[in-house]
This record gives structure tokens, C-alpha cells and sequence, in this order.
């Protein structure tokens, strides 16, 4: 499985808006920019987002874009899901009987265990999660910029 470009820009401008202080509004240029995603990609991204209830779109001359809820409530799964179809390392994984050989397939059990362990990791890891981790110096946090009230930074680690 790999990600398309769509989903890695949406990941990469959620993480953004993450990083912002609560109820910011961000302009579509500054995330482009800043997350260098090109310009011409992010608002077809961005109105796919606010479908299904990531961010919020607002118009205007003080127009932009926010999140729609909390880091800590936005996870990996619905911010690539949608953007792409549902998570699926198989075509014979899609729904039961998709495959003629899911029955004795020897190969279908464990790559069910694959996917189901891949979705539960992206379920439970939260934009927050991914924020407050980056700031604490794992991973790369190379060119993020942290806000001190970051709604992403109130999440305290269990």
C-alpha cells in the first residue's frame, strides 16, 4: 500500500492546522507554502476535508480554512480515508467474497491481521499525538512551527 500524493498533502496540511492556535483561520497559501504543497492541489483537498467534517472552509476576505474539531479527535484512518477509498493492502480483503481463494487461501488470514493491525495504528494515532511527538523532538520536526497555545499541545501524554 502507498499513499497518493492527495492524502499525503491532506496529512501534511492537517498537521499544519494542528500545529495552530484553537479556532485559528489559515489561509490555503499559507499552508501551500508553508507545507509545500502545491498551490493549484489544495483546495480540491480542502473542500474533500469539509465533506467529511475535518476542517471547515470559510470565505471572505478573512477567509481560510480551521479544523472542524480537536487534533486529539481527528486520526490518520478518516484523513486519508477521505481522500482515498477505504484502507485495503488486498483487493481480496475488500469484502468477503471478493476472491474466490479467500476461503482456503493460506495467504488470507495473515494478511488480514496485517490490515486490521495497520488500521488499528491509524485509528489510534491522533494529530495531536503526531504534534505533540514532533515537538518533543521524535521524529522529524524538521520546518514545524509550533504555536504555545497549540490545541495539539494540550493533549498530556497517559
Amino acid at each position: 500500500m502507498q499513499l497518493t500524493r492527495q492524502a499525503d498533502y491532506a496529512i501534511r496540511a492537517i498537521l499544519h492546522l494542528s500545529a495552530q492556535e484553537e479556532g485559528s483561520v489559515v489561509q490555503t497559501k499559507e499552508v501551500a507554502s508553508q507545507q509545500e504543497i502545491p498551490e493549484k492541489y489544495l483546495p480540491t483537498i480542502m473542500r474533500t476535508l469539509a465533506r467529511a467534517g475535518i476542517v471547515r472552509t470559510l470565505r471572505g476576505n478573512q477567509g481560510g480554512v480551521m479544523l472542524s474539531r480537536r487534533p486529539d479527535n481527528i486520526n490518520l484512518r478518516e484523513v486519508i480515508e477521505a481522500i482515498e477509498e477505504p484502507i485495503m493492502i488486498s483487493r481480496c480483503l475488500r469484502e468477503q467474497g471478493e476472491c474466490h481463494r479467500d476461503d482456503f487461501c493460506p495467504a488470507y488470514p495473515f494478511l488480514n491481521r496485517i490490515q486490521e493491525s495497520l488500521i488499528e495504528h491509524l485509528e489510534e494515532t491522533t494529530f495531536a499525538d503526531l504534534i505533540l511527538e514532533a515537538s518533543q523532538g521524535h521524529g522529524s520536526s524538521k520546518g514545524w512551527q509550533y504555536s504555545r497555545t497549540s490545541r495539539a499541545r494540550e493533549k498530556v501524554p497517559a
